[in-house]
């Protein structure tokens, strides 16, 4: 995880991220259990997700701590299957089991590692899986089920392509196989094997290190205590006007040594430059980020220190 890689190389003990579905900083928990971890996300629903993924971590039944976290379960009432993002995945996933490939033929490809040399010919060849992306990832379903937000800073029409691209690209790599964000994706959960779980579901935390704020960034109070602040790719959902707002106030608020993070999805905006002299980016190191971050998403990843 590059969160995880970053605390280590910065040897950072404070972090602010945006706490999204919570996976990010649950997983530094477990790894780094002394680490003190803020989260903030203007969505309420975002943070209490969190705190059910919290809840159900402490249950010692090992058969419903596997299906509240969907291992070897598609349950809709997990908690990896029940946001918008999961909805999306389902309905790409369901079209491609019916006219693609079924579930037992996809799962085939990751029970044995010799197999996903078969991709291709199992997927990537059938006339209806360009047509899948087409469908799942048009500007109209996104817009509608995200807001025009979501699609602001890319190019009309683009979504499909993209999304066949990263995907076709991360079933063909070569840690494809234990890629659990591909499970996810195209078989609706994780398999049950520790190379391929998330790693706060193989080692969950004993304690937690968490303050949660619900709002914007510029109302988490102390900015200059973080060493390490994530801003995942919010700001591929924010216009320019707030965009340059956002920079401004870390120019302002974060101190010398910190590190930001950020990512930006079908977004080719140069955002660094905004950053201006106050920021030395390792453009190098974000780049080797982006290749090997398993969620395969991501256009790219960016790494800046403030100066």
């Amino acid at each position: 995880m590059v969160e995880a890689e970053l605390v280590r190389l910065t040897q950072a003990s404070n972090v602010l991220l945006i706490a999204s579905g919570g996976c990010t900083a649950l997983t530094l928990q477990a790894l780094f259990p002394d680490l003190h971890i803020t989260l903030v996300d203007f969505n309420p629903a975002q943070l209490e997700r969190v705190r059910q993924k919290m809840r159900a971590l402490r249950d010692v039944d090992t058969a419903t701590r596997h299906r509240r976290f969907n291992i070897e379960t598609n349950d809709p009432s997990g908690l990896n299957q029940n946001g918008n993002f999961e909805s999306l995945f389902r309905g790409l996933r369901e079209f491609i089991f019916d006219l693609v490939a079924n579930e037992a033929e996809i799962r085939a490809l990751f029970e044995k590692r010799d197999r996903l040399v078969e991709v291709s010919e199992v997927l990537f060849s059938s006339k209806y899986w360009s047509v899948a992306f087409d469908l799942y990832f048009s500007d109209a379903l996104l817009n509608a089920m995200f807001g025009p937000d979501a699609t602001q800073h890319a190019e009309a029409g683009s979504y499909p392509r993209y999304f066949q691209t990263l995907f076709e690209k991360g079933l063909t790599a070569l840690n494809a196989f234990d890629n659990y964000f591909l499970h996810h994706v195209f078989l609706g959960y994780y398999l049950q094997r520790p190379a391929s779980l998330p790693y706060y579901l193989l080692s969950p935390p004993t304690d937690y290190r968490f303050e949660m704020v619900e709002g914007t960034l510029d109302q988490v109070p102390e900015l200059q205590r973080f060493d390490l602040i994530s801003l995942s790719n919010i700001m591929d959902w924010m216009p320019l006007t707030e965009i340059t707002s956002l920079i401004s106030h870390l120019q302002n608020k974060m101190k010398p040594g910190a590190t930001v993070l950020y990512r930006q999805l079908n977004n080719h905006t140069d955002l660094s430059t905004d950053f201006g002299d106050a920021f030395e980016f390792n453009t190098a190191l974000g780049v080797r980020f982006q290749e090997t971050e398993r969620s395969l998403f991501y256009s790219s990843i960016h790494v800046g220190k403030r100066r």
